[in-house]
């Protein structure tokens, strides 16, 4: 039986070597995309979490979408309407985002090329909410497993689909 780590790392291998290489290969690969897109939110990486409930200093849990073009993204909300949209994705052991877990690495999506400096209070509640992944990743089973295979690393979410779809 594979473990955790070879279940997500086997998802994306082959299904985006060279796709960046050239047009007609990522038209295909965006063609694709259903095939990355799960049935329900993994709501059970955020347990106990849920929407409307508070990760701490003014920010709570707005939405978790489906499982889309290789990412889980969570939408994050302030009572004065600051929105921050966290794209959850699987990591190759070369994570990209804020915070990461063993599995998987969260991708704030600011607009941003990297070169800002997050505010500090959402970056604590991003390692706030690595923490309940990560004993979430630990406790799960096959089936929840399951609903994240269409994970991808944030690398080759940009090589499939290009930085411009992953707002």
């Amino acid at each position: 039986m594979a473990t955790r780590r070879q279940l997500l790392q086997g998802l994306g291998v082959g299904a985006v070597a060279g796709v960046a290489a050239t047009p007609s290969l990522a038209r295909a690969a965006h063609a694709r995309r259903s095939s990355w897109t799960s049935a329900a939110p993994p709501w059970w990486l955020l347990a106990p979490l849920a929407p409307g409930r508070s990760v701490g200093r003014g920010w709570s849990v707005h939405s978790l979408e489906v499982v889309r073009d290789g990412a889980a993204v969570l939408t994050l909300r302030t009572r004065d309407a600051q929105q921050a949209r966290v794209h959850i994705c699987a990591h190759d052991g070369s994570p990209r985002g804020l915070v990461h877990t063993a599995l998987f690495d969260l991708v704030l999506m600011d607009g941003g090329q990297g070169d800002r400096p997050t505010d500090e209070s959402l970056g604590r509640v991003l390692l706030q909410l690595s923490r309940h992944i990560r004993r979430n990743e630990m406790r799960s089973d096959d089936a929840q497993m399951a609903s994240v295979t269409g994970l991808l690393s944030h690398d080759e979410r940009v090589a499939l689909f290009g930085p411009e779809a992953l707002v």
